[in-house]
């Protein structure tokens, strides 16, 4: 009796691992970016630490500061799993989104900042990789739901920055999150 238990157990794991297609990198391949609506946007500040986020009653060093956007995603696809649970890709992989409905991203001062008046967009000052700021940023075919943006200037010494981030959807649409940060220490 074990012996057939475990054949089935066998011949069910040989079945489920039966290839469709051929791949030409079996181990390195990562799944394609899931096609998806934004429906939401969460806003927090870096460094995260002690399982969360910094707070607007925390000071932290302005090398560890960062604004971090989490864009709420709304699957316009099925997932193909097939007849056996789970798929496997490489260990490095992490999700992936083509959002079909987003134009930009702004964020702008509810409260002066480092001499800035209120209303200002400071998306040019947020840097999301080596060569674009958060202004210039219009890549959301194959992204991550998080993105991350440094600030490219030194405010004063522990000021906060109070911010109302829009994500403007291509329908005409935005959505809003208004946000306080930590207190940012230079020295």
């Amino acid at each position: 009796m074990t012996i057939l238990a475990f054949s089935s157990y066998l011949f069910l794991m040989i079945l489920g691992s039966c290839v469709d297609q051929l791949d030409s990198d079996p181990f390195g391949s990562c799944p394609a970016p899931e096609t998806s609506n934004a429906i939401g946007l969460k806003v927090a500040y870096s460094p995260y630490q002690d399982n969360r986020y910094s707070t607007d009653q925390d000071t932290v060093a302005l090398k560890d500061f960062s604004i971090n956007f989490e864009v709420v995603a709304e699957s316009n696809t099925e997932s193909n799993l097939g007849y056996m649970p789970g798929k496997a890709f490489a260990l490095s992989c992490i999700k992936t989104y083509r959002f079909k409905n987003i134009s930009n991203i702004a964020v702008t001062l509810l409260s002066p900042f480092n001499g800035l008046p209120v209303g200002t967009d400071i998306s040019y000052l947020l840097q999301v990789d080596p060569e674009t700021t958060l202004n210039r940023f219009r890549e959301f075919d194959n992204i991550s739901n998080y993105l991350g943006a440094n600030l490219t200037i030194v405010p004063e010494n522990y000021e906060q920055l109070k911010t109302r981030t829009f994500l403007f959807l291509k329908d005409g649409s935005k959505i809003i999150v208004d946000s306080t940060s930590p207190r940012i220490k230079i020295n």
